[in-house]
């Protein structure tokens, strides 16, 4: 049971991990199409911080869940936290 546990877990951390990868790069991307759009300087700035912020916290978080992910992965059977 704990095997199917850890499998689950990691796959969900994987696929967490995979779509907030995704959102990183999407984010990112309208952050540089918006460098050559013509718009109102103001509210350009504000979409600069807004498109490259959460590119940036997206891909914090996807590769925090896939290093959680892969350490339960790999991470041999014997050790625990309680030891």
């Amino acid at each position: 049971m704990e095997t199917l546990i850890n499998r689950t877990t990691w796959f969900g951390l994987s696929a967490i991990g995979a779509t907030f990868l995704g959102i990183s790069v999407l984010f990112s991307f309208l952050g540089f199409y918006i460098i050559g759009v013509e718009m109102m300087g103001f509210f350009k700035w504000i979409l600069y911080i807004f498109f490259f912020g959460t590119g940036i916290i997206g891909a914090l978080i996807a590769l925090g869940a896939i290093a959680v992910g892969l350490k339960m992965r790999f991470s041999s059977n014997g050790e625990t936290a309680e030891e």
